[in-house]
Parts: C-alpha cells; sequence; structure tokens
C-alpha cells in the first residue's frame, strides 16, 4: 500500500509554521518549501519534510498551502508551478491576505493552469492558529472545498464558508479594520493608565472585567505591558493589511478615519521597534517614554 501524499506548504513563517505542526501533530506528512533556510530546519526539526523549489513540491503533493506574505509571490509562485505537468487534481489553499481583486485574478489564473484554489485567509495569532482558535475564511469552489474539509478540520477547526472567492479577502479586511483599531484603543488605554500612574497590570486586568473587554486584551494585553514583542504576528505584515483596507476605501470612497491614523500609528512603531516585532508593538507609538520620530523634526 502507497503512503498517502503528503501536503505541501510553501511558506514557513509564523502562519505556515504553525499550520504545519498541527499537521504533523495529526500524523499528516508535510513537505515545506521557503527560501529562508532557517525556517526550512525548523520544519525538519520537528518531523517536515522538504522540497528544493515549489516546482519539486508541486510534483510531490496534491495539496498545497500557500502561506507566503503577499499577492505578488504567490503570482510568482504560480509562475513556477505553471512548469509542472503533475497539477491535475491539484488543490490550492491560500491563506495569504490579498486584495479582493488580486486573490480573483490569481484564482483565475490557477484554473487556466489546472489548478483548484480554496481561498482562506486566516483571522488570527500563529499562536491562536497553532492552538486550533483562529478562524480561517473559506471562499471558493463547493467541489474543491469539500474535497479539503477533512484537512480543515485539523489545520483550522474554527472556520466560516463566506461565498465566492474575493468573498473572503472582503471579510477578512473588514475583520481586521476592527481588530487593529481594538489593539490600537488597547494599546492608548493602557499608555494613558501608566500615564496616569496606574499599574498597567493591574489596569489590564480590570479591564478586562469592564464593559471595554474585547479579545485582543487576551491576545496583546499582557504583551504591552511587558513590552513582550516577539513575534506572533509582525507589524510589517499589520500595516500591509491596513494599508489594503485603505486602498480598498478608496477605491470605494469609504471614511475610515480610525484606521488612518492606526496606520499613521503603526509606521512610528515600526520606526521605533522594527518591522518584525509583533503587532503589539504598536503601543510604543503612544508612550511618553519613547522619543519619536516625528520629535526631532
Amino acid at each position: 500500500m502507497t503512503s498517502p501524499a503528503p501536503v505541501g506548504m510553501i511558506g514557513l513563517g509564523l502562519m505556515g509554521s504553525a499550520l504545519s505542526a498541527r499537521l504533523i501533530d495529526a500524523g499528516i506528512a508535510v513537505t515545506g518549501f521557503d527560501i529562508d533556510a532557517g525556517r526550512c530546519k525548523a520544519l525538519k526539526a520537528i518531523g517536515g519534510g522538504l522540497a528544493i523549489s515549489a516546482l519539486e513540491l508541486a510534483a510531490q503533493c496534491r495539496t498545497i498551502v500557500i502561506a507566503v506574505y503577499s499577492a505578488e509571490q504567490i503570482e510568482s509562485l504560480l509562475a513556477e508551478l505553471e512548469r509542472s505537468e503533475k497539477l491535475a487534481d491539484t488543490i490550492l489553499i491560500c491563506t495569504t491576505t490579498c486584495a479582493p481583486e488580486e486573490i480573483v485574478r490569481i484564482a483565475k489564473r490557477a484554473d487556466g493552469a489546472g489548478l483548484s484554489l480554496v481561498e482562506a485567509p486566516i483571522s488570527g495569532t500563529s499562536a491562536q492558529a497553532r492552538d486550533g482558535s483562529a478562524m480561517a475564511l473559506i471562499a471558493g469552489p463547493p467541489e474543491a472545498i469539500a474535497a479539503v474539509a477533512a484537512l480543515f478540520d485539523i489545520l483550522c477547526p474554527q472556520r466560516v464558508n463566506v461565498g465566492k472567492i474575493g468573498d473572503a479577502s472582503r471579510t477578512k479586511l473588514a475583520i481586521n479594520l476592527i481588530l487593529q483599531n481594538n489593539r490600537a484603543a488597547l494599546a492608548e488605554g493602557i499608555a494613558f493608565a501608566e500615564g496616569l500612574g496606574l499599574d498597567p497590570a493591574v489596569f489590564l486586568a480590570t479591564a478586562r472585567k469592564s464593559a471595554a473587554y474585547s479579545g485582543v486584551m487576551d491576545t496583546k494585553g499582557d504583551k504591552m505591558v511587558k513590552r513582550d514583542f516577539t513575534p506572533q504576528s509582525h507589524m510589517s505584515q499589520t500595516l500591509k493589511d491596513t494599508e489594503l483596507i485603505l486602498a480598498e476605501a478608496s477605491r470605494r470612497n469609504l471614511f475610515v478615519p480610525m484606521t488612518l491614523t492606526q496606520a499613521t500609528l503603526l509606521r512610528t512603531a515600526i520606526a521605533l521597534e522594527g518591522p518584525d516585532s509583533d503587532s503589539s508593538a504598536i503601543i510604543e507609538a503612544v508612550r511618553p517614554s519613547r522619543s519619536r520620530p516625528e520629535d526631532s523634526k
């Protein structure tokens, strides 16, 4: 009896490594590919296999999860995958957050290459993806979604089917708008409490019991209080998604004033803490104890 084909994982960053670990824990073989040698080594250390290219990975895997940074990277991957002669019946699961028109274009290109694409951006941090509490937003051909349903039971047990290709990206961006502004509000509230002389940890514990409670207090509050910016999500990725939101708002003449402000705070925090810091580092843009780039002008 032959062994089942492994699941391919292209992109072994925070999200790709979390999803790979869930599959490996469940006894599913994973073959990964990433241009970063350190990420490849980390996958191998937990029992994953490696391919030397996306093309080699496609020759081994009938289901491929894409967890890369941007739509541009997906299109570069498709250009490579199109050279394969073994794409028939292959399903791509795309977890990358894209602009809606980008993922529609990518899906059409994939279809032309004989691939089925399931859109599946994930709402939640890599830590939440790892423990199974993140939510996948699913869109695409019903038959392709049905074919990978058992895999999604492992990858992301919490999921919602939101409709046609593009609708998952639209939903993700709208959710991110709320989430990111909640995070900025929490950062400002903690910094304000500190400025009033309150113990920030005590304040956070109180806020969690108050009418102001939101889930971001659980995922990012302690990190803000402790200045622990070890990444569960990168600030550069958060800013990328914010810029996608702003671009969509501009195209449709929608007014998003809080998101405009939040984008400014993110850029300031990135200048202070670096692009790979956790998104909770946005608090450093409002803490009075830190000088900001504009202060020196």
